[in-house]
């Protein structure tokens, strides 16, 4: 979200905060040696100038906010893993209505994980029932905490 420039990170537009993300990997990976992270870069529809570069991020993601329409958002999809020449992860970062799981296996969506943003988007409502969040737990196209194998 940073070419939204209402956050302090994107003020000074997209060198700034390229620079930033730049550094803060840098202190991170090399300064501390943390080797656990996971990098994921949220970009906007025309932000590429704000892109920090392959080398430092893993997954990309995208936020959508459009009340009620749970289809897969194939065609963001696509246009993002052609941006980045699928080489990176493909990701819903945050969401307003989750994606139907139905319109995901029809679609061949690969998002990797998505993340539905707090409070009236996580209940029952009309952004979100109760019954597709049972139908996307349920389904075998969607891996759930308790369905990961141990990583020890």
């Amino acid at each position: 979200e940073a070419a939204g420039g209402w956050f302090w990170w994107g003020a000074k537009g997209p060198d700034a905060c390229k620079k930033l993300y730049q550094v803060m990997y840098d202190r991170m990976v090399n300064h501390h040696g943390l080797k656990n992270l996971i990098w994921v870069w949220t970009r906007e529809p025309s932000d590429n100038a704000w892109y920090p570069g392959d080398q430092y991020v893993d997954i990309v993601g995208r936020d959508m906010y459009k009340q009620g329409d749970h289809s897969s958002q194939i065609a963001e999809w696509k246009a993002m893993n052609t941006l980045y020449g699928g080489k990176k992860m493909v990701t819903l970062s945050e969401v307003g209505s989750i994606p139907d799981v139905d319109n995901l296996v029809k679609d061949k969506a690969a998002w990797s994980w998505f993340m539905p943003w707090y409070g009236d988007f996580t209940r029952n409502s009309t952004h979100n029932s109760l019954e597709l969040w049972k139908k996307m737990f349920a389904s075998d196209y969607v891996i759930t905490l308790d369905e990961m194998p141990s990583l020890k």
